[in-house]
């Protein structure tokens, strides 16, 4: 296993070339607010564009000059005509009156908490010397598939028990790469991504994307930091020994996050930057959480109580 770094929660330059409008969920692209409409990227043909829109929506090369001419050249509105006239490549149809669904951190973190403690059973006894870090750790992907107990000499040492853990993660992504119609969905109708969820991204590059310095996944870490928290809390209440100030984290790769703070400040800026339409933060609350606690405290996070 690789090395451990922690870090601090620091907030990368925000991906958008699209404007949430306060007060409303209507969308207002790059395009739009500089009153042209996209076309090529640099140094691509029509016909190079045509293919690549026939790639993406299974259409004819003439249903795809068409769509784009009824477009004014923008390939991404295109591509929306096409999904809604049933050429989506193969995905499935977007329905605009689904509701949007949650990923249910809270839910998931239950779950990782409950099964880390009866895996750890296995390996843990109450005369063990204290237990100075539990990390959950993710390894190459998201949802958590390790779970570290260290000992003494704390995360400068091996870890006492390394476990394999399988959490039922729902619809979190496995990897930031794997497709999120649960994600594409709410971009698409909060004016966050312009093409349609059965069509996918399309030369955009959006605010919220599963990355340790975005949303939603900064508030996925931030609960997996609490969650890690809790099972040392669980484990103390068990009757093992827990060390005052035991760290708690969650890592991905080498990378470690450990300060709840840090994280909770960087979420709030974020969710303050992106999220200052209240309709779209009581979505986002709801993608994120199941429970109306949950929801309820996110929003409030926000307003800054």
């Amino acid at each position: 296993m690789p090395m451990l770094v922690s870090a601090k929660a620091t907030a990368a330059p925000l991906r958008s070339n699209l404007l949430i409008s306060h007060g409303s969920a209507s969308r207002q692209t790059s395009a739009t607010r500089h009153g042209g409409a996209r076309t090529m990227s640099h140094g691509e043909s029509p016909l190079d564009l045509l293919k690549r829109i026939r790639a993406r929506s299974g259409a004819s090369l003439a249903e795809c000059s068409q769509a784009l001419k009824e477009a004014h050249g923008d390939p991404r509105l295109a591509l929306n005509r096409l999904a809604a006239k049933g050429h989506t490549g193969g995905r499935s149809r977007y329905d605009e009156t689904a509701p949007l669904g949650s990923y249910g951190f809270d839910s998931y973190a239950q779950r990782v908490v409950d099964t880390c403690v009866q895996v750890l059973e296995e390996f843990l006894r109450p005369d063990d010397k204290p237990i100075s870090a539990v990390v959950l750790h993710a390894q190459l992907g998201i949802p958590v598939s390790l779970v570290l107990v260290h000992g003494e000499r704390g995360l400068a040492g091996n870890a006492r028990v390394s476990v394999d853990v399988a959490p039922d993660p729902g619809p979190i992504p496995l990897t930031a790469g794997d497709p999120d119609p649960l994600l594409e969905t709410f971009r698409y109708r909060f004016g966050f991504q312009e093409t349609r969820p059965d069509v996918g991204l399309f030369d955009e590059e959006p605010a919220l994307y599963w990355e340790v310095s975005s949303l939603p996944d900064s508030l996925y870490c931030l609960e997996m930091i609490r969650a890690a928290a809790f099972l040392a809390r669980r484990l103390a209440a068990d009757g093992y020994r827990v060390a005052p100030g035991c760290v708690a984290g969650y890592a991905r790769q080498d990378l470690l996050l450990s300060d709840e703070q840090d994280q909770l400040a960087l979420v709030q800026r974020q969710l303050k930057s992106l999220l200052a339409d209240p309709e779209a933060l009581r979505a986002f609350a709801g993608l994120c959480y199941v429970s109306a606690e949950g929801q309820r405290k996110l929003v409030e996070l926000a307003a800054g109580t």
